[in-house]
């Protein structure tokens, strides 16, 4: 495989990991565990090892034990109102940089203390196998190191603010489609090198407070019933002092999980106190066992002082400038240039003095869906940034829909007005009285937040669009349809594409043959039952004609494309496509036809198809999920005012075909197993095994300046077998920039 090391520099220093105390366990703790431990009932002990109110642990008031306070994390407080929305983990980990990953600990602890909240649930760590994996904008890439020092250096900053930290999700969560039944069978020497590894240093040299285990099984066995994982590896190998809880809903049998050694069953509910109290009459748990998993819990209370609970710190303002601050600089540091023909990049304003910027993602705060989700108190979108950057250099910044340059071919029945007739139901079945109608010329909706129309929930409403379609051109015509949950499209009363039912963001194509001046009843009807809300309709006609779109980008200097995958489409509870979204890929598909240098500022928590596409780029940014900065970042790193220092944690595959767990992901004769075929040889490893050509090799970022590397030194190995290794980087170019030295 040609995998351009020398353009990637090197990682310094592939020390072995060394094991420490956990800092925040200290000899005396468990003097004072155990003389609570004494006071308690065994019913009290019975309904301590499960949550309650979804974020909590039970109180006792009788023996002044109070309830700790969970949220959401890994990149922001998810769970408890508006909050400081950080860049994805995924571009933490395009930083590279420990230290930087101190700092996003330390400002979610500071978040989490603003708020009164114990328990942080982050970070997210499972190795990255397949750019399809709904999560992986919550993960630290595919290289087991790097994971571990990225989220080794989040871990000490949250606890450092006297917050615990959870490391998530023990083990293998590497798929989000049928999480909660798919076994991921991995050899033991594969999972000690690859998957366990992050965790492990979570354990030794972060000392975290707390491990959640996966939805997933291994090798049959789910992770919460597992003793082999639990106690063997994470208790019995790597000393693990801390709470072991589930993630939400992911115990599933009594008895297995308190033999397997599951402390918190979150948010609770398997473990019923009176069954456990049942089974302890039988001899099927003993009290000891539910003894150990009590102190457990209780140990970290003590140890972390919460047992005078948990009083929201005042001198931190939940909206903190501090925060927003750390947000930008991560975000800056962890977007990574890819490509930059002829220096297209950046900016230069003395040539460049109109600009037009394309694409849905411009708009709105961009970023993954699921429990990752955070809720700012404000954000800078990409247009508003590259606009407010732009204004400084007197540069005009235009955004052009479009939608707005589609073929004028739908029309209501009533007076001929362009656009369809919607009416919106406040049920899922589109029956009874609409609460509300309207005429709609654009089908391209983002309802993350609900549709914003009065009298029609969040979830579970309907929304039908009809009226007709009257070409003037005979000719062939795509019709593109996609919705999150279902969606149907009728021409003629014809059922032409059927998606109804629930399901996570996808599309369908059809193609018709039309008539002009001949006139086509159309129908589109949309449901959504809950989470992601999404729902498009776009046409074109496919023969060659003039494109009002194209005409106009090419009266611009340049074109700045911001597109890629959103919660839309990519989130947990699902995988989402190798390909872009339809529309996207439509989309940059007809930018490109322009005579103008194309820049594309692509979203997407991996990988995505790019082959039709990015050739035709001059230039492109990976912009991850930036988080509320996502617009400032992008402009200075455009405009220059910030090099560009981000590196791929991840390679870049030319196909799926090319994966090295291309044959190994799904369950094609759906038995419910994934064997992982691969074994070690994932990610970079397996693609220079396989000799296969990339299209960016981890660890890949460019710069707007030269570095060179030099005086390299590789000392005799010591003791342990480690060496140090050395050398002298030195900026050559004409730019201030940081540089990743890595060594393989």
């Amino acid at each position: 495989m040609k995998f351009q090391r020398i353009t990637i520099t090197f990682l310094l220093i592939l020390a072995p990991f060394c094991v420490m105390a956990q800092k925040w366990y200290t000899s005396d703790v468990d003097e004072k565990v155990d003389n609570i431990l004494r006071k308690m009932t065994v019913k009290e002990k019975l309904s301590y090892i499960g949550g309650i109110d979804w974020m909590y642990t039970r109180n006792i008031d009788r023996l002044g034990i109070p309830r700790m306070k969970m949220s959401d994390g890994p990149q922001g407080i998810g769970t408890h109102g508006q909050s400081t929305a950080y860049p994805a983990t995924v571009l933490l980990a395009a930083t590279w940089n420990e230290d930087l990953a101190y700092e996003y600990g330390k400002s979610l602890g500071r978040d989490c203390r603003a708020r009164g909240i114990n328990v942080l649930l982050g970070p997210a760590v499972n190795i990255y196998r397949a750019p399809m994996c709904g999560r992986n904008f919550e993960y630290m890439g595919e290289d087991p190191y790097l994971a571990a020092r990225i989220s080794t250096g989040y871990i000490k900053g949250v606890q450092d603010q006297g917050i615990m930290a959870v490391i998530k999700h023990f083990s293998a969560n590497n798929s989000d489609y049928d999480r909660h039944e798919i076994s991921n069978d991995i050899d033991e020497r594969t999972l000690h090198e690859i998957y366990f590894p992050a965790f492990k240093a979570a354990v030794q040299e972060a000392g975290v407070a707390a491990v959640m285990t996966s939805y997933n099984l291994l090798y049959g066995v789910y992770t919460t019933e597992s003793p082999w994982l639990l106690k063997g590896v994470l208790r019995d190998e790597w000393g693990f002092n801390g709470v072991l809880m589930s993630d939400w809903g992911s115990t599933h049998h009594c008895i297995p999980a308190v033999k397997a050694g599951l402390d918190l069953e979150m948010p609770g509910g398997t473990r019923k106190p009176e069954e456990l109290a049942y089974y302890l009459k039988t001899g099927d748990i003993t009290i000891e066992m539910i003894d150990e998993m009590v102190r457990h819990i209780l140990r970290t209370m003590v140890a972390f002082d919460f047992q005078n609970g948990m009083k929201a710190d005042k001198n931190i303002p939940l909206d903190d400038p501090k925060a927003a601050e750390v947000a930008l600089d991560v975000a800056r540091e962890g977007i990574v240039l890819l490509k930059n023909t002829q220096n297209t990049l950046p900016i230069n304003t003395k040539k460049v003095r109109d600009i037009v910027v394309v694409g849905k993602n411009a708009h709105g705060y961009v970023h993954g869906g699921g429990s990752g989700s955070v809720n700012p108190f404000h954000y800078v979108s990409m247009y508003e940034g590259i606009q407010k950057e732009a204004a400084k250099h007197h540069v005009n910044v235009t955004y052009v829909d479009e939608l707005d340059f589609l073929p004028e071919i739908l029309y209501t029945k009533s007076m001929g007005e362009r656009g369809l007739h919607a009416a919106y139901f406040n049920n899922k079945n589109l029956s009874g009285k609409p609460v509300f109608e309207r005429t709609e010329n654009k089908i391209n909706y983002s309802w993350t937040k609900g549709t914003g129309i009065k009298g029609l929930g969040k979830e579970n409403y309907s929304v039908r669009w009809t009226g007709v379609i009257r070409p003037d051109i005979t000719g062939e015509y795509e019709f593109s349809v996609g919705g999150d949950d279902g969606y149907r499209l009728f021409i003629d009363n014809e059922l032409v594409a059927d998606q109804w039912e629930i399901g996570s963001f996808r599309n369908s194509s059809v193609k018709k043959r039309l008539e002009a001046g001949k006139e086509y009843d159309i129908r589109f009807e949309y449901f959504q039952e809950g989470g992601g809300a999404a729902v498009a309709l776009i046409w074109e006609y496919k023969g060659e004609k003039r494109d009002p779109f194209v005409e106009r980008l090419d009266r611009a200097d340049m074109v700045i494309a911001c597109f890629g995958h959103s919660s839309d489409t990519e989130g947990e509870g699902a995988d989402r496509t190798f390909a872009l979204p339809d529309a996207d890929a439509k989309m940059i598909t007809r930018a490109l036809k322009c005579k103008r240098p194309v820049v594309g500022v692509v979203n997407a928590g991996g990988n995505v198809e790019m082959q039709a596409w990015e050739p035709g780029l001059k230039g492109l940014l990976w912009g991850w999920y930036a988080g509320q900065e996502s617009g400032t970042a992008v402009a200075d790193i455009l405009f220059g005012n910030v090099n560009p220092s981000g590196k791929l944690p991840m390679t870049f595959e030319k196909r799926w075909e090319d994966n090295p767990a291309y044959d190994s992901y799904y369950d094609p004769d759906g038995d419910k197993h994934v064997a992982y075929t691969e074994g070690i040889f994932i990610g970079y490893r397996g693609y220079d095994k396989l000799q296969r050509e990339v299209q960016y090799p981890f660890g890949y970022g460019l710069s707007y300046t030269d570095f060179r590397l030099s005086d390299l030194s590789v000392s005799n190995p010591m003791v342990d077998g480690s060496v140090e290794v050395t050398c002298k980087l030195t900026n050559t170019g004409k730019r201030d920039g940081a540089q990743v030295v890595q060594l393989y």
